[in-house]
């Protein structure tokens, strides 16, 4: 099935594009306010390259940025700290997007649509196709399910957003603090919020290096390991930080769609 058949609903829905110039300050404020996984910066339909701004683009160059130039770094333009952003036509197979999934290793893509510009369409769009049947695989949680992998409370924020980029995770879990996680949107709204804006404009404390036990938290939900994927995608619709925990690991949407992809047991109505 193509991409615009199977979500209709997802090329109907606003979506904001950046001016080219905006500061990053303003443009960051989006991801944290819409809670959206990218926002592409300026461009027309047809367009070749195309380039958005995300958590991982803001937070990879937030740690190469000197401590003493936070200010700098917040006031340059968004696309100097953008990545490209992998596109593909509406009227492409649900598989070749999965494909591009698999490729980029991020979860969100652009869609070209027939008269739009287009729309983002992530991983938690498709996990609605597991409950229209358009999507259907026979497994579970535990057979998709990816290591914890936790860090001391105690860690600076420097620390985990290296762990994070090398194990390509958008979560970290706390030790000794079960099921809490911190995600790279939350450390998103700590470094962009008024109050570090404020504070490391008159001065040049590095903010990174912060403790996980001073920011915000998440609990993440628990599910048995027994609960099929196709039943645990409608209970992640409402999950802001899209992950559920249960006894063989964390799941995300990525291990949902792009495992029983992999393994040849996901099946494409």
């Amino acid at each position: 099935m193509k991409i615009g058949e199977a979500l209709p609903w997802v090329f109907k829905r606003s979506y904001p594009i950046l001016e080219r110039g905006t500061q990053l300050l303003v443009a960051a404020s989006l991801l944290r306010f819409h809670q959206i996984d990218a926002i592409p910066i300026g461009f027309e339909k047809n367009q070749k390259k195309h380039l958005a701004l995300s958590g991982y683009s803001c937070l990879s160059y937030l740690m190469k940025a000197d401590p003493t130039g936070y200010k700098a770094f917040m006031e340059q333009p968004c696309e100097d700290v953008a990545q490209d952003l992998a596109s593909i036509s509406a009227d492409s197979e649900i598989e070749s997007l999965l494909k591009r999934y698999e490729k980029t290793k991020f979860g969100f893509v652009w869609a070209e649509g027939p008269q739009e510009a287009g729309v983002l369409v992530s991983l938690r769009d498709i996990l609605g196709l597991y409950d229209i049947g358009i999507l259907k695989t026979t497994m579970t949680m535990a057979q998709v399910a990816s290591p914890i992998y936790s860090m001391s409370p105690n860690s600076p924020i420097r620390e985990v957003l290296n762990e994070m980029f090398d194990r390509r995770v958008r979560r970290i879990f706390i030790a000794d603090e079960p099921d809490q996680v911190i995600t790279d949107r939350q450390i998103i709204s700590y470094v962009f919020s008024t109050s570090q804006i404020n504070e490391v404009t008159n001065s040049s404390r590095d903010m990174l290096k912060t403790r996980l036990k001073e920011l915000e938290k998440t609990r993440a939900e628990r599910l048995r390991g027994s609960t099929k994927i196709v039943t645990a995608s409608r209970a992640m619709k409402e999950e802001i930080e899209e992950c559920f925990v249960c006894e063989s690991g964390v799941v995300t949407p990525w291990d949902m769609i792009i495992k029983p992809w992999k393994q040849g047991k996901l099946k494409i109505n």
